[in-house]
């Protein structure tokens, strides 16, 4: 009678679809996943990253639904000002934690100049106060060396930025040196993973690093970004909203971008991040392949309607 009983409860358990082999994590997991061929988008992320003839290391991830695809995307590669997003991260935690303030303002003299553009040099010509926030925006929208060393020495190097990314899970984020240092050739490179700095991505845009007002105000900076338009940015719609960090240095050095696109009509966003180290192609070559990575990865998810 006993048997005959759980017999019937287990009949409309499962009809009911809460069998025991099928939890409901597992059902939530399964409703998120859009129905997209990662073989296909991974094959074609191959042949895209072949025309940089270097090391490319490539992800993208539908941050609504955690789909994904990648190509070396676990190698630690050279950031260059990349590694100012994991900056900023760490200065926005500062803030959260009340240790500094966005207001709180710092003296840049002309000796605190870093080596970079012109267009960015040319801002410290004279003393200034800049708050921490502007630093921010800076270092962010404009890649200032002079704002993100200065930002820096403010939260204690660049170990207290490694630092902070390992207790957010990110092991293959390494800050070792500051632009200046940078600048001698002869420091430690700032290196770091595509997978980490997409999911780094992907946990700011859905609020799980930062409190939403921090995180607005960092994607904010990140989507007035004056640099790498051509990457990213250049081949998707005319309107699509991206925010990104670039990261330039020489050809054969490093070329990357990372971003966060706007899928159209609700369809969600992409995180992606690209760096291609040790190119033996021109600049703008390098840059039409992460524009054409970009694009892959837009038109792959966008097919697969409302994910």
């Amino acid at each position: 009678m006993r048997n005959s009983f759980l017999s019937r409860v287990l009949i409309v358990a499962l009809l009911a679809g809460l069998s025991p082999a099928c939890s409901s994590k597992t059902v939530s997991q399964a409703q998120r996943q859009p129905d997209i061929d990662q073989s296909k988008l991974t094959k074609r992320l191959e042949e895209i990253s072949k025309r940089a003839s270097g090391v490319v290391g490539v992800m993208a991830i539908h941050v609504e639904s955690g789909k994904s695809a990648a190509l070396d995307s676990t190698k630690k590669l050279v950031l260059q000002s990349v590694f100012k997003m994991a900056l900023a991260v760490t200065v926005l935690k500062a803030v959260e934690e009340k240790r500094i303030s966005l207001d709180q303002k710092l003296l840049v003299t002309p000796d605190d100049v870093a080596p970079g553009s012109k267009y960015n040099t040319d801002l410290w010509r004279k003393p200034a106060e800049r708050s921490v926030q502007e630093l921010l925006e800076l270092s962010i929208s404009r890649s200032d060396n002079t704002s993100s060393d200065k930002l820096l020495k403010l939260i204690g190097g660049p170990n207290a930025v490694t630092a902070q990314m390992r207790s957010l899970g990110f092991q293959n984020i390494d800050v070792n040196s500051t632009t200046r240092e940078l600048s001698t050739g002869n420091a430690k490179p700032n290196l770091g993973s595509a997978e980490d700095f997409a999911n780094l991505l992907l946990r700011i845009q859905k609020g799980e690093i930062l409190q939403r007002e921090a995180s607005s105000l960092l994607i904010g900076f990140m989507e007035r970004a004056t640099t790498g338009l051509k990457r990213i940015r250049g081949d998707l719609p005319a309107g699509t909203i991206v925010a990104d960090k670039t990261g330039s240095g020489e050809a054969n050095v490093a070329t990357n971008d990372i971003g966060i696109i706007t899928l159209p009509n609700g369809r969600g966003h992409v995180a992606i991040a690209v760096l291609i180290n040790g190119s033996g192609v021109s600049i703008e070559a390098q840059e039409k392949v992460i524009a054409e990575l970009a694009r892959a990865a837009y038109d792959e998810f966008l097919a697969q309607g409302n994910v």
